[in-house]
């Protein structure tokens, strides 16, 4: 099909142009031969075929190409334009918006993962999971459970230097007189990367109801998983051959996660903003990897 002709029938269902440089990602694709026959089935009066043109113009636009690797992904064409068709475009806008704010940041990361697209494979010198904290004195503070407790702090990654958060998980020890230790000599600790750092504040921002980090430290065996259960987080740092640190979160709690995620993902990219946007703790309702949102118990 001819440029001019393409270009014709994209003006008569009203949406943007394309070039030729874009069309040639879609040559030799299961995704180009279905534009070009909706493309001749809207000329022939079929104009519900617009949402679908519309799913693979947007997809091509320039911007999301480099908004989706600069988020850490690699640029699916084929899953994006599968997600956009499903969802009218709203996960586009979604992917569009990922600069303005921290939180649509994490908006854009959790639509990425849940529409199948891959992170870009870490480095291998950079063992995910390696324990590099601020030049102290560092912001950090400790959420206690009955049998377990974590210590979250500030961090910065070895590979980039790139601010982020530490999740360090102890054991109770035995003692009397009601007092509880804490087995901080033989924590666990959990470093998360950047991408996962957006992961984790997707979370909290009630967008995915749980998270799952594998292969972090030298010998790639520990693990941190979060769950949203009905009116609390639940936690769990993990590494093979050990017992598990786990332990319930409170709202209460997670409000100072979310803070000291912000703050860190704000030094990353200071050009983000989050004025007006605050949806942390509360968690009245969740949303489901598909986008369906569903009430709390209770």
């Amino acid at each position: 099909m001819k440029l001019s002709t393409i270009l014709e029938t994209l003006a008569a269902a009203r949406l943007p142009s394309v070039t030729s440089e874009q069309l040639r990602q879609l040559v030799g694709t299961a995704e180009g031969k279905a534009f070009a026959d909706d493309l001749r089935w809207f000329a022939a009066g079929e104009t519900k075929r617009r949402d679908k043109l519309a799913a693979v113009v947007h997809a091509l636009a320039p911007g999301v190409r480099r908004t989706v690797e600069q988020l850490g992904f690699q640029f699916d064409l084929s899953a994006i334009i599968t997600a956009a068709k499903m969802d009218g475009c709203a996960g586009i806008d979604t992917i569009k918006a990922a600069n303005a704010n921290p939180g649509n940041r994490a908006r854009a990361v959790a639509y990425l993962q849940g529409a199948g697209v891959q992170l870009v494979d870490r480095p291998a010198t950079a063992a995910p999971g390696q324990a590099v904290p601020a030049e102290p004195p560092y912001y950090s503070f400790k959420i206690f459970g009955s049998s377990a407790a974590l210590c979250v702090s500030e961090a910065r990654t070895r590979s980039g230097n790139q601010c982020t958060i530490q999740i360090e998980g102890a054991q109770a020890l035995g003692g009397g007189g009601g007092r509880r230790d804490f087995d901080w000599q033989n924590k666990i600790i959990v470093q998360l990367t950047v991408q996962e750092a957006y992961m984790a504040l997707a979370l909290f921002e009630n967008l995915i109801p749980s998270v799952k980090f594998d292969g972090h430290g030298r010998a790639h065996d520990k693990s941190l998983h979060i769950d949203f259960q009905d009116s609390h987080y639940f936690v769990r740092v993990i590494q093979r051959g050990r017992a598990a640190v786990a332990l319930p979160v409170r709202a209460v709690d997670a409000i100072q996660i979310v803070a000291l995620l912000y703050k860190q993902l704000l030094k990353n990219e200071p050009h983000l903003r989050i004025e007006g946007h605050c949806q942390v703790a509360e968690p009245t309702r969740r949303v489901s990897e598909s986008g369906a949102k569903w009430p709390r118990p209770g």
